[in-house]
């Protein structure tokens, strides 16, 4: 770059930075709250919670980058015509396409850093963030030794412990299960431990009641015991055994799915494919939509009153364009074999924006002045 390009490329940087913190931080607490739950139900500390945070991050930087350079190249350009910066450079000789150059090396730079984001960070962190909730879920220690809580580990369950000991040991136990709920169920005890063996957990009680209530009948049956056994086996999740969603797997693994996993039951070719290129297709938004922000401002003319319409028909273009992309991994995702489209929109874009920066490189040494 040239010492022109540098200095359009700088101002261009800075506002990015800025876009890029406040988008993150915005968006990164909408996804966190919905962690917020399981962290709390399961009684884990900061450190956990900053733990799935964090890998939430690559994919909150997947929205937020091609955004954020969006605007940052709206508010920089705008600023530079706005000052006659822009008008200077053109009256000098500096072509349109000229102009766009430094904003296609930014767009190519982050669409750089967003390959690394889609094709190696986002999957690896959402493996990893299924993992650590599926082992949360079912360490039955951290749901249980919690007390003067109600807590909810499953659906449908309801456990609240008056006071316990890390040995196991707990006392005042409370258990409603509601897992049919036209019997729900009611376990009290004055005294409980808890037993595991063999990959299995149980809810040993002494000396309490199990209440019944049959909604059919709205008959309530009340039973005393010495002892009784409550398997908490089913809460247990074995992480090693589930189902692994397409955004965990790689791109090479996602467009050619191996046999073992065509072989699962449900398997949908579109969900993987659609997924396969969307981790592909997503960097070229990064610079797809830069482009538009200079397209528009560039090609509009200078004008006296602002630039208040080019910056809303910038901001319908690329939203359009988005839009789309999103439409094509949905008929993807119904149909494998129409991936080509998820291209369609991003690669349209730069092709028409292309064409019309080089069809008015002669005209752009005379800027158009519009009152």
């Amino acid at each position: 770059m040239n010492q022109l390009d540098r200095y359009i490329f700088g101002q261009i940087v800075g506002p990015f930075g800025f876009f890029a913190l406040i988008f993150t931080g915005v968006i990164w607490l909408s996804q966190s709250l919905r962690i917020i739950d399981l962290v709390v139900n399961n009684g884990q500390s900061a450190a956990v919670f900053a733990e799935f945070t964090a890998l939430l991050l690559p994919t909150v930087m997947s929205v937020v980058m091609p955004v954020s350079a969006f605007a940052a190249t709206l508010f920089a350009l705008n600023r530079l015509y706005t000052e006659s910066e822009l008008v200077v450079m053109m009256a000098a000789g500096r072509s349109f396409a000229g102009i766009a150059r430094p904003v296609a090396m930014f767009g190519l730079m982050i669409m750089a850093a967003m390959m690394v984001v889609t094709l190696y960070l986002m999957p690896t962190a959402a493996r990893q963030l299924r993992d650590r909730m599926a082992d949360l879920r079912g360490d039955v220690a951290n749901v249980l030794i919690r007390e003067g809580q109600f807590i909810h580990p499953s659906d449908g369950i309801t456990i609240y412990v008056g006071d316990a000991s890390r040995t196991g040991e707990m006392a005042d136990i409370f258990i409603h299960d509601m897992r049919n709920p036209v019997q729900p169920v009611t376990y009290s005890a004055n005294r409980a431990a808890l037993v595991r063996a063999n990959g299995e957990a149980r809810v040993v009680m002494f000396d309490g009641t199990a209440q019944q209530y049959d909604t059919r009948t709205t008959s309530l049956s009340t039973l005393r015991f010495d002892t009784f056994t409550y398997d908490l086996t089913a809460l247990m999740q074995d992480d090693g055994d589930r189902r692994r969603k397409p955004s965990e797997y790689y791109v090479d693994t996602l467009v050619n799915p191996p046999a073992d996993i065509r072989a699962q039951p449900g398997f949908r070719a579109g969900d993987f494919l659609a997924e396969g290129h969307e981790q592909i297709v997503a960097p070229l938004y990064a610079l797809v939509l830069p482009l538009i922000a200079a397209a528009f401002i560039l090609l509009g003319g200078f004008r006296r009153r602002g630039f208040a319409t080019q910056i809303l028909l910038s901001i319908v273009a690329a939203l359009t364009v988005r839009l789309l992309g999103v439409a094509a991994k949905a008929l993807v995702t119904g149909n494998g074999a129409l991936w080509p489209v998820m291209y369609a929109p991003p690669l349209v874009a730069l092709g028409i924006i292309v064409w019309l920066l080089l069809r008015r490189r002669s005209g752009a040494r005379r800027p158009e002045v519009i009152s």
